[in-house]
């Protein structure tokens, strides 16, 4: 498609991808599922109806974003006890022996939100 630029002439624009609108009705209540699963797969509306149209799987797992929170906790612990055994300050590894425990108990708690997608 061709627009004219007052400065230079016809310019190129590119065709948009998607340029069919679509437009349905739903009841209150499947307007209001529909929001819901929509924030809670934290998806623009378009990218949510796309996918779901695609029949691709959308997969919200909510315990995630605390596990992640914990992972870095556990990952600034290690890099701050890792800094201090390297400048001599920490001679006995009983510290670093907590942060990989803590750092197992957090995989596990990966692994089972992760079964949970595949249930």
């Amino acid at each position: 498609m061709k627009v004219k630029d007052t400065n230079k002439g016809e310019i190129n624009v590119p065709k948009r991808e998607r340029s069919k609108q679509l437009n349905i009705r739903l009841s209150e209540k499947e307007v209001e599922l529909l929001q819901k699963n929509i924030e809670k797969s934290k998806l623009s509306q378009s990218e949510y109806v796309r996918k779901s149209i695609l029949e691709k799987n959308i997969i919200v797992i909510d315990e995630i974003k605390g596990l992640m929170v914990e992972l870095k906790r556990v990952g600034n612990n290690l890099n701050q006890i890792t800094r201090m055994m390297n400048s001599g300050e920490v001679k006995d590894s009983n510290e670093l022996t907590d942060v990989k425990n803590n750092l197992e108990i957090v995989w596990n708690e990966v692994i089972k939100a992760l079964k949970k997608v595949n249930e």
